[in-house]
């Protein structure tokens, strides 16, 4: 499986999935002007990624701002992971939020409290 790498812009996060890295990130703003063509790959690739998981997935997400319409992709891309742990795999998301931004807080405490696998929330060390 051929890694996703993605740079980020102004308006979009960096993406780094590599199935031979034990964890997966996204980090950064979440605005892109066409939301379908920038999350549907990720979509894809994480769907592919679950059929054959490593033992340990651990999906790491750090955003400065995300819209309305990057939530939904978002959920869209945790759901996925929920198939690891269905077929009795290991799968968890860790959400960082700056210290003080309580916005980013509450929104990893609602993806959270919306899915059906492990989900860490913990302020970022950077």
């Amino acid at each position: 499986m051929k890694p996703l790498i993605i740079e980020a812009t102004a308006d979009t996060p960096m993406v780094y999935f590599d199935k031979y890295i034990p964890r997966f990130e996204i980090k950064g703003v979440s605005l892109p002007a066409n939301i379908f063509e920038f999350y549907h790959p990720l979509i894809d690739w994480m769907d592919g990624y679950c059929k054959n998981p490593n033992q340990e997935t651990h999906l790491e997400l750090k955003f400065d701002y995300l819209n309305t319409s990057s939530t939904k992709m978002i959920h869209n891309l945790i759901s996925s992971l929920e198939s690891i742990i269905k077929n009795g795999g290991n799968a968890k998301v860790i959400w960082y939020y700056d210290s003080g931004d309580t916005e980013m807080k509450e929104m990893g405490e609602e993806f959270a409290s919306n899915c059906n696998l492990p989900f860490q929330i913990t302020h970022d060390q950077d």
